[in-house]
């Protein structure tokens, strides 16, 4: 497994591997959350509805714990202007190709 990991992040040092990592994770919790809303939006019970809604809170949770960690690491800068945040999340994407 470390062989594995080591290969896809060869080329990166320890600080922009991690930053890759939370990138990658914020994307995750906020597909997974907008999947649970969803099904949570068409949910016949009330009962599925409260189950899925809690999965909801609890993808929400983990997005916000991740974009919390990477403002306080400075990766992400909340109060950029809009077209500035979009060129960062491009370059970001970008580079994390160009790693592989």
């Amino acid at each position: 497994m470390a062989s594995l990991i080591g290969s896809i992040f060869s080329g990166s040092t320890g600080e922009s591997a991690d930053k890759i990592i939370a990138y990658n994770s914020t994307y995750g919790a906020a597909a997974t959350a907008q999947a649970y809303f969803s099904a949570a939006l068409t949910a016949t019970t009330p009962e599925v509805r409260a189950f899925l809604a809690g999965y909801c809170s609890q993808s929400l949770t983990g997005h916000e714990e991740i974009m919390n960690y990477m403002i306080q690491k400075k990766w992400v800068n909340p109060y950029d202007q809009p077209e500035n945040q979009l060129s960062t999340v491009v370059q970001e994407s970008l580079s994390s190709f160009k790693a592989h």
